[in-house]
């Protein structure tokens, strides 16, 4: 009676073989974590101009001076697609 033999230690190698192909499990941070960590950090860096701008014409309304364009105004609107 003929059986078949099955050669554990080759089909061990080849598992090793390709385990070790394989990267194993690691933590780290991805390359678009990285950018928005940047990007975060640039925005909180940046000087708060906004806040002044928005000051100005704050004091331009307090002094009746505000007098915006309504072209202008629609303009803008139609521009940033609101």
């Amino acid at each position: 009676m003929s059986g078949v033999v099955y050669d554990f230690s080759r089909a061990q190698a080849r598992r090793a073989a390709a385990t070790a192909a394989q990267p194993a499990d690691s933590a780290g941070i991805s390359e678009d974590a990285r950018e928005l960590s940047r990007a975060r950090e640039a925005v909180e860096t940046a000087p708060d101009v906004r806040a002044e701008r928005v000051r100005a014409l704050q004091q331009q309304i307090r002094n009746g001076n505000y007098n915006p364009d309504p072209r202008e105004v629609a303009r803008r609107i139609l521009e940033r697609g609101l």
